[in-house]
């Protein structure tokens, strides 16, 4: 687990990770006949906190990837719970270490694939799968162990519904596989399918990372960046259950969920039956 909304801990999502555990996620996947383990925590000691966000999330990025290898190497299939998207470039650097090349399966209102260059905002948590595939910020793509950048060929953004034109750029320019949230309101699971089919061989090992706000304010309440719109809940979970099953998917990220905006529990109930509809399909 990785409690922090960018550098920032016990805030807004950055709590979202014990919320999940609280609601019982270990106990609902070991009820389906899985093992699972005691999480592990990631933290930022005070000692090597730095003035520069980079740098900090450079150092949860490494000991991220560290973690995400020595599961994998184990033989365990590891499910990170991260405050927010910025926390993926960890475990996708650590299945690239374990297996060669690793492709990513991005599930999010949002593109987050933007550059400091065509940010309008500089919200950290609009870069990291642009950071992934080696569009900007090395220096904290290769902190996490992803020396060789994602293959675009290799990525696929699922169920966004809020993109900037310049993310639209970047999709129009780049062999990245899209299905929007308008197109997922039946038949999830089959798209996606169709969707990964000719992908899987691009990359060794997958990484898939669910970012709440994909599946809208009724399911998820309480988002930092609210979709406009979003697939039906169960075209969701049935889409990410055909994703494990398109591709050698090697883990699970699991993002930004505020509990404190959600006193009924609903999008920590949905983490999981995210985290269900994966193990129960590899």
């Amino acid at each position: 687990a990785v409690p922090y909304a960018n550098d920032v801990a016990r805030w807004g999502s950055a709590n979202g990770p014990r919320a999940w555990l609280a609601a019982g996620l270990a106990e609902a996947l070991a009820a389906r006949g899985h093992t699972v383990e005691s999480p592990q925590w990631i933290d930022l000691p005070r000692e090597k906190r730095s003035r520069d966000s980079i740098v900090n999330l450079g150092y949860l990025a490494a000991r991220t990837s560290d973690a995400t290898l020595a599961a994998l190497q184990r033989g365990a299939f590891p499910i990170v719970l991260e405050g927010n998207c910025t926390q993926c470039v960890g475990p996708t650097g650590g299945v690239a270490r374990a297996d060669g090349s690793a492709g990513m399966i991005w599930y999010d209102a949002h593109g987050d694939m933007h550059t400091m260059a065509t940010t309008s905002t500089g919200l950290l948590g609009g870069l990291p799968f642009g950071v992934c595939m080696g569009w900007d910020l090395d220096d904290w793509r290769e902190r996490g162990g992803l020396h060789q950048p994602v293959d675009p060929a290799a990525a696929a953004l699922i169920g966004a519904s809020d993109l900037d034109p310049e993310e639209e750029h970047f999709l129009a320019t780049h062999p990245i596989a899209r299905l929007d949230a308008k197109d997922m309101m039946t038949g999830g699971g089959p798209k996606t399918a169709a969707l990964l089919a000719s992908r899987a061989g691009r990359a060794a090992g997958w990484y898939l990372h669910y970012d709440l706000d994909v599946s809208g304010t009724d399911a998820a309440p309480g988002g930092l960046t609210p979709a406009p719109f979003w697939p039906p809940r169960a075209e969701l979970v049935d889409s990410v259950a055909a994703a494990t099953r398109a591709v050698r998917l090697r883990c699970l990220g699991l993002a930004s969920y505020d509990p404190a905006m959600d006193p009924e529990g609903k999008g920590a109930q949905l983490g999981i039956d995210i985290a269900r509809a994966v193990v129960d399909n590899l």
